[in-house]
This record gives C-alpha cells, structure tokens and sequence, in this order.
C-alpha cells in the first residue's frame, strides 16, 4: 500500500489553531485600567447588562478573544460556531478577534476590548486563565466568560467571570466502550485475535490524562482482559510525530486507537488511513470535518469524542442573559447537558453494528443517570494515573 503523508496544507490549518491546554498568559506586567473606568458597582454593573439584555433597541454585544486562528477544526471553530449561535438565536452583536499565536499580543487585546462597550468578552482555554482572570480583576465592571476552566475566587474577586468546564472523561469513556466493542464486532478491519486498543495523546499532563483515565475504564466495562498501549506525542501541534506515533501502535498491533491529540490530530488520521485501522477522534467531529474535503483521509474515522465547545457557550451566554446563571460560579457540563458526547454520524453508523450503538446508548444513559461514575486525572495523583496506565499494558 503505497503510504500517505499528511497534506502541508491540512497541516497548517490546524497548527495554526489554539493549541488546547498549551501555553499560558503573557508575562509582561498588565496596565492598570484608570480608576475612574472602575466606579459603576456590581449591582450597577447588573442593572446595566439586564437593560441591555431586554432592550430592544439594544442587541447584547459578545466578543470571542481567539488564542490561535480560525481554521483549527478544534476549540477555535466550535467556540466560533457558538458565536454565530448567540448572532442567529439571540440577535447578539458578534465579533471574534484572531490573536494568533504570538502570546505577547494577547494582553492588549484583553485590555481593548475590556475598554470598549462589550457586554460578555468570551476566551479559553486554561492556556490563557491566568491573563483573563488579572484582566478581569482590573475591569470589575465588565463580564467575562472563561471556558475549558475553573476560575481561581482569590484572584477574580468581584463575580464578574464566569468558569465553563467539561466532564472530558464521560465523552472518553464512550470511546473506550466503543473500541473494546469493535474488537467483538467481526469487522473486516479488526483482529480478533488481539484484544490490544491504543491511546495516543498530546501531552502527558492532567487535561489529556483525564481523556485517559475515562477511556480505560470505559475499555474495563466492556472487557478488563483488553490491553492499551499509551503513547504520548510531546507536543501540541506535531502532526508528523503524532502519525509516526500512531502509526507505531498499529503496528504493535493496536486494532483501534484513540486520540486526544490537539493540533496534531491528522498525523493519527493519516496513519489509520495508511494502516487501514479505525481511529476515535477527540473534541470535534473529524470524520464530518473531513469527509468532503478528503473523503480518503476520514473513511477510518469511527467517531470522535466531543467536547462542544460552540453549544457550551451558548448555553453560558444566554443562562447569563436570562439570570439562569452567575458569573461567580463555575460550571462543569457533561453528557447530560450535551456538552461532551460521541460523535455518532453517517460513518459510525455505517460502520459500527446496530448492537454495539443501543450498547452505547444504553451505557451514555447509565452516566447519565447516576449509574456509572467515571474517573478523573484531576482527582487522582500522577502515581495513581500511572499505576492505572501500566495496569493495562499488554
């Protein structure tokens, strides 16, 4: 089989998008805001965005500071997606402010637009919290909304920054049930006789260990005799190491691989399609990004996990809008909110037999209610995540 390398072009469009979970705030000391910006209260500061809300003659005005650039087929495109939602549902005033990836130019983007009339200033991920929330401690008479993290209380003082968050590891543990299903479905493309799955991540930290730690124990729910192996790329935004990784495991015989990769996502598509062996995606559904622009490329796309980011924010915006929620909360979103799921398009219902989804279905609903509680890295050590991982190398 004559092998594909990853298109240069394709390459670019997701290196140039936000690198989740990569990077932090600049370091250059912060402009203090002129006091006399900072006199409204916050009870006043409430009054005001309620006017604003209902006025009719006023539409609520959101701006989307973008770590990275359009184009990502990540977090940069669904967070856009979801400024194009709150424009079409709620008649928002929208606009979206490409910082790219020079991160000494993020700071005086926070502070324009923090300075101009802007009703909610929207920005992720965790990459650039420590920045928004000292921006946000300086303007308290302004809103803002933070998602893919917590906000820290002790530094945003004034409840004026909302945290959305995502329960990654229910969206993970599907992936895992789904691939330790395949291995039983009879498929052409799968190996009965090697019950090994693979798992390729960006970074050995805690955001993509927590992808981990619900995959394997959604791997355990099927079948605790099944082995992963683990690899990790090192980086964010490395395609071809991410393919040369990915492409390892196959032949080390993993039959399904699943990736929480960030940027260097299509190295892992690219090496399924060489090695004609199914990948699980993460955080937006790459089959149906894919599917006309490379149809070749997507074919061995099962599914992909997904984080929504475009809905989350939505849904943050217009709880905000309606008083349905505050800006001194955080909030974590999950399969019950429609945040996080399973990206169950044409492809996975071509592909994956109709038993195995009524037994996804059946075990999404189980999370849902209560049934099952999925781990999370951020509650264990990383002892505990590596004890977890070497318990189910093959």
């Amino acid at each position: 089989m004559k092998k594909k390398v990853v298109s240069v072009a394709l390459a670019a469009a997701m290196t140039a998008g936000v690198l989740a979970g990569c990077g932090g705030g600049s370091s250059k000391e912060t402009t203090k805001a002129p006091e006399a910006d900072k006199t409204e209260t916050k009870a006043e500061a409430e009054e005001s965005t309620e006017a604003a809300a209902e006025g009719s003659d006023k539409p609520l005005k959101v701006v989307y500071l973008c770590n990275g650039s359009l184009g990502d087929k990540g977090f940069n495109d669904s967070a856009e997606r979801g400024m194009q939602m709150l424009k079409d549902k709620l008649g928002a005033e929208v606009k979206t402010v490409e910082m790219g990836r020079d991160e000494t130019s993020y700071e005086g983007n926070y502070l324009d637009v923090s300075e101009q009339d802007w009703d909610m200033i929207v920005s992720g991920t965790w990459s650039v919290k420590e920045l928004a929330q000292d921006i946000a401690s300086q303007f308290p008479e302004k809103h803002y909304l933070l998602f893919d993290s917590d906000v820290d209380r002790d530094v945003v003082v004034d409840g004026n920054m909302m945290g959305v968050n995502y329960y990654s590891n229910q969206a993970a543990y599907l992936a895992g049930v789904l691939g330790a299903k395949m291995l039983e479905s009879g498929d052409a493309k799968i190996d009965p006789s090697k019950k090994v799955l693979g798992f390729v991540g960006s970074m050995d930290t805690a955001n993509i260990n927590d992808f981990l730690v619900g995959y394997l124990e959604g791997v355990k729910y099927v079948d605790p005799e099944i082995k992963v192996m683990t690899s990790y790329v090192g980086s964010f935004e490395e395609v071809s190491k991410c393919m040369e990784m990915t492409t390892q495991l196959y032949n080390q015989g993993a039959q399904v691989v699943y990736a929480p990769a960030s940027q260097s996502i299509l190295g892992a598509a690219t090496a399924a399609q060489n090695a004609d062996k199914y990948l699980i995606a993460c955080d937006q559904d790459l089959y149906s990004e894919l599917a006309e622009s490379d149809k070749d490329l997507a074919a061995n796309i099962l599914s992909s996990s997904l984080k929504n980011v475009g809905e989350s924010i939505f849904t943050a915006v217009e709880g905000w809008q309606k008083g349905e929620m505050s800006l001194d909360q955080d909030y974590t979103l999950g399969l019950d909110s429609g945040a996080v799921g399973l990206a169950k398009n044409e492809n996975y219902k071509a592909i994956v037999p109709e038993d195995i989804q009524k037994f996804i279905d059946e075990t999404e609903q189980k999370v849902i209610d209560g049934e099952i509680t999925v781990g999370t890295a951020f509650d264990m050590s990383t002892d505990e995540v590596a004890a977890l991982r070497d318990s189910m190398k093959p």
